[in-house]
């Protein structure tokens, strides 16, 4: 990124909120920080940092909680986990809600730096979008770098579906108002709304 980059540490312990700072001003980030979850959802919003650090466990609003109500508001804000667990199963869980990577204590700083590069390099030219468009471009991304290769091909039928639901509730059932409403033929939805009711008697 051509600016200054900006992150927010998020711990209650101050020495581990030291040592980050330290080396992320190091790598020539900008950082603020602070020891709970509600001033980091202020602090995100007044200085819109584009990665987050948090540890999981704190007093108060927990790292996963935080991580929670951030997929919410800013569903495109990498938010990096710190966890006292070298556990594999600790990342994925952080992955699973919406976490872009974990940090085991005790961490390596330069560990710390290549993965921000990597969240930094990753963030999508995106926040234009709206807050829900935004939040299905992180769910895809998820999705796919867990295996799910056919996340999108299920987002596409998921929509249409959807769509069409509303097609035919905005013209209380009529299909031929529905299909022009969607720009399909009658036949094509037709057909679509037997294939799906196909799929849920499966």
């Amino acid at each position: 990124m051509s600016e200054q980059a900006t992150i927010l540490v998020v711990d209650d312990d101050s020495s581990i909120r030291w040592v980050l700072a330290r080396a992320l001003h190091n790598a020539e980030y900008k950082v603020i920080s602070c020891d709970n979850g509600v001033e980091a959802l202020e602090l995100v919003n007044t200085h819109q940092p584009n990665i987050v650090i948090t540890d999981i466990q704190m007093s108060g609003m927990s790292g996963l909680e935080l991580l929670e109500k951030l997929n919410q508001s800013h569903p495109s804000l990498p938010v990096i986990m710190i966890t006292a667990y070298a556990d594999t199963d600790i990342g994925s869980q952080t992955h699973e809600l919406g976490a872009f990577d974990y940090l085991p204590k005790p961490f390596n700083i330069n560990q710390v730096i290549n993965i921000c590069r990597k969240a930094l390099d990753n963030q999508q030219p995106n926040t234009h979008l709206p807050a829900w468009q935004q939040q299905i471009h992180k769910t895809i991304e998820q999705h796919y770098h867990q295996g799910q290769t056919k996340i999108l091909q299920q987002i596409q039928d998921d929509f249409e579906r959807f769509i069409a639901d509303n097609a035919l509730r905005l013209t209380q059932g009529h299909k031929q108002k529905a299909a022009k409403l969607l720009g399909w033929g009658r036949n094509t939805l037709t057909r679509k709304l037997q294939q799906w009711q196909q799929q849920d008697n499966d």
